[in-house]
């Protein structure tokens, strides 16, 4: 008797990550998005392209605080 093993699931290939520093040093940002990724980003953590452009979309739509 010979028996099929059963397909396994399609797994979704990883996304690949950068770190800050390879995503600061990338052509696909600007100047001013390389800025908001410096200051939002933490050092040593990795990052996906996505992630680095939500953390650009979250810095941008949060509101200016006023002082009065």
């Amino acid at each position: 008797m010979v028996f099929k093993k059963k397909a396994d699931k399609p797994v979704a290939p990883a996304e690949r990550t950068f770190s800050k520093a390879q995503l600061l040093a990338a052509k696909r940002f600007s100047g001013v998005e390389k800025d908001i990724l410096h200051v939002t980003l933490e050092d040593g953590a990795a990052y996906t392209e996505a992630q680095a452009e939500q953390a650009l979309q979250s810095f941008i739509q949060r509101g200016v605080k006023e002082h009065g």
